[in-house]
């Protein structure tokens, strides 16, 4: 059923029409919903089949499959339909990772929040949790419409959503945001800067811009990715059809049009589904940036490796002239306004003074995870905070406490150190958070070392780790119990496992990355949330230490993993085991989803290496040359039957 309609404001001399949704007010152009009250009394399917030409260009296709979620579907069911439909445009509107770009961010309490381009609403679901009144905006009707359908029993918070172009709503809005949300500008550098005129018109004063965009010179499109809007190779470097705007160029529009300061990010892979967002303050690390095939919506051409090439780039220090993607946080002014927050952020506790300017330096998602287990990294100058993404992740972050009691305990006779971390409850849900500690990872030592050519320096590490790891205290036998099964499934062969050495308590994830080493030596674990109370072989500790190690260097003859494992002592029987095993705590962590990571496959995209299109190209020409010869001889023989008859 539809929902009631009614008169409401006039814009521009024209009566805009208002279709209340549940607790939704949607706005909508008289002209256009002449069209509505002509089928108010006919079918709700008819009527939006009728609407899928405002769509345009837009996949009709994607938009039923859209319809069909939303109206079937809670949020927390999107991601598998989305696994099961394959469709690219039904990713992009509803998956929940697109909202990573500003679940992070502090709002003031009881915020005013405006959002443009917010299509079927996955971002404006996240600025419902933080504000008390959201404003949408989209010119694609049926969009506006799932997105208030989606919203339509919100309580608690207000949420408008005006289905129209932006000019032409722009008028009758308020000039009391404390915040504008903006993913994407005109390509049309007058437009854009017009654009970001109105939206500081409409902020009050202290207000926060929230703008994201794409790099006109981010790497991936040197790497051989298709611009988004043209479907093109290197449309936007070459200016041929669109425009990008690189960070100088931002900036620029950004202070034309009055905002006085200014924070850039830098969301990786891009701004659509970030994983990781960096800032100015703490940039990425060599080694960091290696998810790199994220061509969702096309195929893609492989022109060198991207993470080799990132780490050029970031030890030159000119990754911010190359990140894939910007998210700037702008104001009118560098004042604070001393509003209260609903969220602390890191470092800060819930409802404490602020301004704009946000205290998490670098935020990390693994949100790629059943929903139990996502959760969002945050780290400030001095400390760590691990938050869930979703309610049902409190437990997850509070088991991360008790998990620091326990494993200090099991391995305080050793030189391994834990983090320390206490908890943190506010209304936000259950923070974990630990210290920031400074030191060189052994994964950072390792990789200096492989390309130094230093295997003993690689075997000393992991021989160290490997002593660490089993000279904990309260050893003891393996036994088969229902938590392991949970966690790991049925194992094929359980009797391999029947004479290991288990501890009590076992951090599973002791590989490289995760150990810093200090100016004192000391080796620090700094993430143990995967960290279980019964019993579990020490030596799939160590083959996962072992795999991760491997798969960085997989073409290294001494670090392949035949060769690691007989290092270790670990058979092939065990490895097959532990093998099984880590499949099985791959579902248990996912939930049996397919991680975002691997959507570009799921999805049916191609990616060209151009050293095999150039190895094929060969061995067609060379194909060729044959099939020219042949001919040549063939018609050789023929002209020589004519001449002789022989």
């Amino acid at each position: 059923m539809q929902g009631k309609t009614m008169q409401g404001k006039t814009m521009q001399g024209k009566t805009m029409q208002i279709e209340e949704i549940g607790n939704v007010r949607l706005w909508l152009k008289d002209n256009d919903n002449e069209k509505l009250r002509q089928t108010v009394s006919r079918e709700a399917s008819e009527q939006e089949n009728a609407e899928k030409a405002d769509l345009k260009k837009e996949d009709a296709q994607a938009l039923s499959i859209l319809q069909e979620i939303i109206q079937s579907y809670r949020e927390a069911d999107y991601h598998a339909q989305i696994t099961e439909h394959k469709n690219y445009t039904v990713m992009y509107q509803l998956a929940e990772s697109r909202a990573n770009l500003v679940e992070w961010i502090r709002f003031p309490r009881q915020a005013k929040v405006l959002e443009t381009g917010a299509g079927c609403g996955t971002v404006t679901s996240a600025l419902l949790k933080k504000a008390a009144h959201v404003t949408c905006q989209d010119e694609r009707i049926p969009y506006c419409r799932l997105n208030a359908k989606r919203h339509k029993q919100v309580t608690g918070q207000k949420l408008e959503i005006y289905a129209m172009p932006f000019a032409e709503c722009e008028p009758q809005l308020p000039d009391d945001y404390d915040a504008a949300v903006a993913v994407g500008l005109p390509c049309v550098k007058e437009e854009a800067l017009e654009f970001l005129e109105k939206l500081r018109r409409h902020l009050k004063p202290g207000g926060m811009l929230i703008l994201a965009a794409e790099n006109k010179f981010g790497l991936k499109y040197w790497a051989g990715n298709k611009e988004t809007h043209t479907h093109r190779y290197f449309a936007g470097l070459e200016n041929a059809g669109v425009q990008l705007y690189s960070r100088r160029s931002l900036q620029e529009m950004l202070t034309k049009a009055g905002f006085g300061w200014q924070d850039f990010y830098y969301p990786y892979p891009d701004h659509r589904f970030a994983r990781d967002i960096y800032s100015d303050k703490y940039l990425p690390k060599k080694g960091e940036l290696a998810y790199s095939i994220t061509n969702y919506e096309d195929d893609r051409l492989i022109l060198f490796d991207e993470q080799k090439v990132f780490d050029s780039v970031i030890e030159e220090g000119q990754f911010p002239f190359f990140s894939n993607s910007y998210l700037c946080i702008a104001g009118a002014a560098d004042e604070h306004s001393g509003v209260k927050y609903t969220d602390g952020g890191a470092g800060m506790q819930s409802g404490q003074y602020a301004g704009n300017r946000q205290q998490a330096v670098y935020v990390r998602y693994a949100a790629d995870r059943s929903r139990e287990f996502a959760v969002r990294t945050d780290m400030t100058d001095g400390r760590v905070r691990k938050c869930p993404v979703y309610q049902e992740g409190n437990a997850h972050t509070e088991h991360i406490a008790k998990a620091y009691e326990r494993l200090t305990e099991q391995y305080q006779e050793t030189g391994l150190r834990f983090n320390s971390c206490r908890i943190q409850k506010d209304e936000t849900g259950t923070a974990a958070e630990l210290a920031f500690i400074h030191g060189e990872a052994l994964q950072e030592m390792t990789e200096q070392a492989a390309a130094a050519g230093s295997m003993k320096k690689i075997f000393a590490v992991l021989n160290q780790l490997v002593q660490y790891i089993r000279n904990g205290k309260k050893n003891i036998p393996f036994q088969m119990t229902e938590d392991f099964k949970k966690v790991f499934g049925e194992i094929s062969d359980v009797s391999v496992l029947e004479q290991s050495i288990c501890s009590e308590v076992s951090d599973i994830d002791l590989i490289l990355p995760n150990i810093l080493v200090t100016d004192d030596g000391a080796w620090n674990v700094i993430d143990y949330e995967w960290t279980f109370f019964f019993p579990i072989p020490q030596n799939f500790i160590i083959y996962r230490t072992l795999f991760f190690l491997n798969h960085e260097n997989p073409q290294t003859e001494e670090l392949s993993m035949e060769n690691l494992l007989k290092t270790a002592g670990i058979s092939a029987q065990e490895a097959e085991v532990y093998r099984q095993m880590e499949a099985g705590f791959q579902r248990y962590v996912t939930g049996g989803l397919v991680p975002y990571r691997e959507m570009v496959n799921v999805l049916g995209r191609r990616y060209f290496n151009t050293a095999q299109l150039e190895a094929e190209y060969d061995r067609v020409m060379a194909e060729n040359e044959l099939l020219k010869g042949r001919i040549f001889w063939k018609a050789a023989r023929k002209i020589k039957k004519k001449l002789t008859g022989n």
